[in-house]
């Protein structure tokens, strides 16, 4: 019976030394992480607004036929990005890779560049947005556009394609 006893004390002993481990921190994910993946990272646009000066508000997603708004961001950690088509093209022989340019991040990461995006159907070069939010579900970003004398307030929400 004592041995008994002894068997069933140290188990217990050992089921609560071995139960006890600490646990290994995670490594937190760097902002490029975030965006590109430790290969690459896909993301959709959700949301767009542009604001002009007067205060009027355009939702620059859901003004948008299908063949537009499905279309995909891949970023990579190597600084690069491709804009591609989605599911669906507005015309058959639209090319799959519509654009591929540079982003970098600047001020200790607080900021987004981007060589080169598309407001409006025209091209925008060297484009500098604060960074809203960054994370696993949600890459926020605003900035500030003039086109043709008229300057927007620009926000842009993306979240990963599934």
């Amino acid at each position: 019976m004592r041995f008994f006893k002894t068997l069933i004390t140290l188990t217990f002993t050992g089921l609560i030394l071995f139960s006890c481990k600490e646990k290994q921190p995670v490594a937190a994910k760097s902002k490029t992480e975030y965006l590109a993946g430790t290969v690459s990272k896909t993301w959709k646009n959700t949301k767009a607004e542009a604001t002009n000066s007067g205060g009027l508000k355009i939702d620059l997603v859901i003004t948008q036929p299908a063949c537009i708004t499905d279309n995909i961001l891949i970023f990579y950690p190597n600084n690069t990005y491709e804009f591609r088509e989605g599911a669906t093209k507005c015309g058959a022989n639209d090319p799959d890779l519509l654009l591929k340019a540079n982003w970098t991040f600047l001020e200790n990461e607080t900021k987004f560049k981007i060589d080169k995006i598309v407001f409006q159907g025209r091209e925008v070069n060297d484009t500098i947005f604060d960074i809203v939010e960054l994370n696993d579900t949600i890459f926020t970003g605003k900035t500030t556009l003039t086109l043709n004398g008229e300057t927007f307030q620009f926000v842009a929400t993306f979240q990963p394609a599934q």
